[in-house]
């Protein structure tokens, strides 16, 4: 692919006139004949182009237009809100002014906000042809860009804090229906390792962005922030320069708010009440929900398992109303030990537009078990949750209804 094509006024503009189309059979024959001058592989190359500004317009809420893509750096593209999260932070605990260091910037979303924020960026990146996509996108904010390995990357002493997003995927591996490649889950795997990332804080600040689900013995002193955005657990952001804190941040990008809980603490638990509190992931991650317990009054169904009850329908109704949201809650309709038999003799005469189960502490065949709800619950009504938890007293489960406030 020429990136210096796509890069150049033919080639932007191509990509411009392709984003008015949807379907290749349609867009291409158009193209071709619209810029008749223009090679046939180059055209696909701006409809290719086209294609995946829309697709990253789609999950962002925001134009894409001006950049340039390839299919990985869009299934890894960082979210904007958690990105200007992270730059916000950086700007607060290193000044506005900081110099950072993007030490694994892929096309530079990262780098991106840090620059709109204000700060000195300065990328790395390994791959010579995503480099040349990276300086396109931060050309407007004029941050260089090194093709460098970053394991072998000599930091400037005029750095403030280093960024750094290991690559946690198997670029070897084959990819999935979704175009993605296997994710690697030990960080003695990642590039830079885990290794490398403690090496490269003894000398620097080092502010990094993991898998969320990293082991919490990995990481010492290291402060820990589990990030969810809308309710889906994003990452976990560590600094080095911390004391050991563990927290959840919740942000809401609908109301543009944002919360952080102080966690690592033991949650009391309480008998089931008539609601059940599914807390937001990122809490549940950083041992986060006394929070979720003293606004809705409740307490833990067991204290190995991170769901929550109550039975104060006013605070309920204030957790519900939460912003950033702390917790999904459920109106329990019944509760019984769980066997496949009891499941259906309880289903009998229930009304349920859909089934969807909930597990926790417990390994079953969810998809099967749905089946049979679907088979014993008679058509209509509202959605049915059907929660299944592990219990000293033997696996229970909890028929539930949305809570609507």
């Amino acid at each position: 692919m020429s990136i210096s094509w796509l890069q150049s006024p033919e080639g932007q503009a191509v990509i411009h006139a392709a984003r008015g189309y949807s379907e290749p059979l349609t867009a291409i024959p158009a193209l071709r004949k619209q810029f008749s001058e223009i090679t046939p592989e180059s055209i696909s190359q701006a409809f290719s182009q086209a294609q995946m500004q829309h697709r990253l317009e789609a999950r962002w809420g925001q134009s894409a237009a001006e950049l340039l893509l390839t299919e990985d750096g869009i299934s890894q593209a960082t979210r904007p809100v958690v990105a200007q999260y992270r730059a916000g932070f950086i700007a607060n605990k290193f000044g506005a002014n900081a110099q950072v260091l993007d030490l694994t910037c892929g096309l530079g979303f990262d780098a991106r906000e840090f620059a709109r924020a204000g700060l000195r960026v300065t990328g790395v990146e390994i791959d010579s042809e995503i480099a040349e996509y990276a300086r396109h996108n931060l050309k407007e904010f004029g941050v260089s860009v090194h093709c460098a390995d970053a394991n072998a990357f000599a930091i400037p002493s005029d750095v403030d804090v280093v960024f750094v997003d290991p690559a946690r995927r198997d670029p070897n591996a084959a990819k999935d229906s979704m175009g993605n490649t296997k994710r690697i889950f030990d960080p003695t795997q990642w590039s830079p390792n885990w290794e490398m990332i403690n090496e490269i804080a003894t000398a620097h600040p080092v502010i990094a962005k993991v898998a969320p689900g990293i082991d919490k013995a990995e990481l010492s002193n290291w402060d820990a922030r589990w990030i969810s955005s809308d309710g889906d657990l994003v990452e976990c952001f560590l600094s080095s320069t911390g004391s050991g804190i563990r927290a959840a941040v919740l942000l809401d990008s609908a109301n543009n708010s944002t919360v952080e809980i102080l966690g690592d603490e033991t949650t009391k638990t309480k008998a089931l009440g008539s609601f059940l509190v599914i807390p937001d992931p990122a809490l549940i991650r950083a041992s986060a929900l006394d929070a979720v317990a003293s606004l809705c009054n409740g307490g833990l169904v067991n204290e190995h398992i991170a769901w929550l009850t109550s039975d104060d329908t006013v605070a309920i109704s204030k957790l519900a109303n939460q912003s950033p949201s702390f917790a999904s809650v459920l109106k329990i309709e019944s509760h019984f030990k769980f066997s496949e038999k009891q499941l259906v003799a309880n289903l009998k005469d229930v009304t349920a537009s859909g089934v969807t189960i909930m597990t926790r502490g417990m390994q079953l065949d969810v998809e099967a078990i749905r089946k049979l709800a679907v088979k014993a619950a008679t058509s209509g009504g509202q959605e049915l949750i059907i929660a299944i938890y592990r219990d000293d007293a033997g696996p229970q489960a909890l028929i539930c209804r949305r809570y609507l406030s």
